[in-house]
């Protein structure tokens, strides 16, 4: 799997936020999508339903059944374009027989269901009352079949099946390891989108009812009464084959979502658990790493190779040409010496070069080791504290609780506030001087990052100690005033005034 190929941006999300990125997946290949299922499901369950056309509901039944396997022509080109690659309508239709071949235990189940159904209702049997019995039994077995078919946490399983190919013992070890985090989420999903199912459904017939013309009436038969009295079977067939064609709508647009949005907590799990992001940032740090190093042995070689060039183009000139025309002894000792200063020459600018070479590596390797060293707190899992030293917080929840920005008599201003008609002004110079001293005090540990209803958590755990029932107190009229513009009572207030428990003012 080659995650530097991803078009998503990969990262921890939750999980409504995993089932949001798989819708937009479906969104944006949507068109990729229609094909194939346009090409090889539609025509498919079309025919299902021409063969069932004596008795449509069980051709339904059966289209029902065999969904595992039409959403895993769903699955086939949003896998392949979250990795950049864009499947054909042509490759989309190979995976449907594909899948029919794998899963032809489904396949039989639901044709011999589909079967056995069918002849159990069929109007033609004499005497109904004596086969109860076999069509109490043999719902019993469909229900019990269910499970075999797929979980409810069908679109988290499904990539696993399609995509990872596992089966048996290693197919139950991923399952449980995936649905850890994600399974209720998955339960949720096969809810909603059931309902949008019936949804899409219902609302197909109703528009064709609306869209009736005139004389023609079938509304009769429509009725929950005739449902429950069984004279909805007198419909004509061609009415039923119409409201097969609306139930294939609906499971084909359903289908698209739902497998797409399965497939984002598939995607989501896995980085959860196997530190998708946290790999592609590492993969991404050790390409820039290999650049940079790459880029300093070619600069080396290239600072070398220049100061060679540089020293023969000076050679190669008219002044460094050597006359031959003597053998004189003192003109030999003259071109010996001509020789050894080009050569001097030529190893000035090479040595020159690969000091300025290791000069640039050194300097690399020193600003990697600072770097390195001043952002450690990447690679530990939690700092600490040393133990005795407090932290220094200075700002909760977006108020300055710093003791040197609080007035000294603090409980004597705010009261000066809260008679001028400045309650929200007064609640909160009480509650910054509240989380001030029991930052001060070290009766607490408040971070900068909570919020009032951390603070509260905070402080409730560690009980009276940290004045817990006044801080509470405090905090809900703090919050009704700030946010709700609710003023609280005055016993409220004048309880707040008078048990006032930090007594130090801005030197507590």
């Amino acid at each position: 799997m080659e995650l530097e190929k991803v078009t998503a941006e990969i990262r921890p999300r939750t999980q409504w936020e995993a089932i949001d990125l798989g819708l937009r997946l479906t969104g944006e290949h949507s068109i990729s999508l229609l094909k194939g299922w346009m090409a090889s499901v539609f025509p498919l369950g079309v025919l299902i339903l021409a063969i069932c056309y004596q008795s449509v509901g069980w051709g339904i039944f059966l289209i029902w059944w065999l969904k595992p396997i039409w959403e895993c022509v769903a699955l086939h080109p949003l896998s392949r374009s979250l990795f950049g690659e864009h499947s054909t309508w042509h490759d989309n239709m190979k995976v449907l027989p594909a899948e029919v071949f794998k899963n032809k235990g489904l396949v039989l189940i639901g044709v011999s269901l589909t079967a056995l159904g069918w002849f159990l209702h069929s109007d033609n049997r004499d005497d109904a009352s004596s086969n109860a019995g076999f069509v109490f039994l043999y719902w019993c077995v469909v229900i019990g079949l269910l499970f075999y078919r797929s979980p409810l946490s069908r679109s988290l399983v499904l990539p696993i099946r399609y995509l990872e190919r596992l089966r048996g013992a290693r197919y139950k070890a991923r399952y449980q390891t995936l649905s850890y985090r994600s399974a209720s989420s998955a339960v949720g999903l096969t809810c909603i989108c059931l309902l949008m199912e019936i949804l899409l459904f219902g609302s197909q017939v109703y528009f064709a009812f609306i869209m009736l013309p005139e004389g023609v009436e079938i509304s009769e038969f429509l009725t929950w009464d005739a449902f429950f009295e069984g004279e909805f079977k007198f419909l004509p067939n061609w009415i039923w084959a119409v409201f097969g064609v609306f139930y294939l709508n609906a499971v084909s647009i359903v289908a698209w979502f739902y497998t797409g949005a399965g497939f984002g907590l598939y995607v989501n799990t896995r980085t959860w658990a196997e530190g998708w992001d946290i790999e592609l940032k590492f993969k991404g740090l050790g390409q820039r790493l290999g650049l940079v190093l790459l880029g300093l042995l070619m600069l080396g070689s290239s600072t070398r190779l220049e100061a060679n060039q540089d020293a023969q183009r000076v050679l190669d000139q008219e002044d460094f040409k050597v006359d031959t025309r003597g053998v004189y002894e003192d003109e030999e000792k003259e071109e010996e010496s001509s020789d050894s200063n080009s050569n001097a020459g030529e190893g000035v600018f090479a040595g020159i070069g690969q000091l300025l070479f290791w000069i640039i590596v050194i300097a690399a390797i020193v600003s990697l080791i600072w770097v390195i060293i001043h952002n450690l707190h990447v690679f530990r899992s939690g700092s600490k504290d040393p133990p005795g030293k407090p932290k220094k917080v200075t700002t909760v929840a977006g108020l300055n609780v710093d003791p040197e920005n609080l007035p000294s008599d603090l409980l004597g201003e705010a009261r000066k506030m809260w008679k001028s008609g400045q309650y929200q002004e007064a609640l909160g110079l009480l509650y910054r001087g509240a989380i001030s001293a029991l930052v001060t005090r070290q009766l607490v540990e408040i971070e900068e990052s909570d919020t009032e209803m951390d603070c509260l958590r905070r402080v409730v755990s560690r009980g009276e100690v940290a004045s817990a029932s006044y801080f509470a107190l405090l905090t809900n009229a703090w919050i009704s005033q700030a946010y709700a513009r609710r003023c609280p009572h005055e016993e409220v207030i004048n309880e707040l005034w008078s048990n006032w428990p930090f007594q130090e003012g801005r030197h507590q």
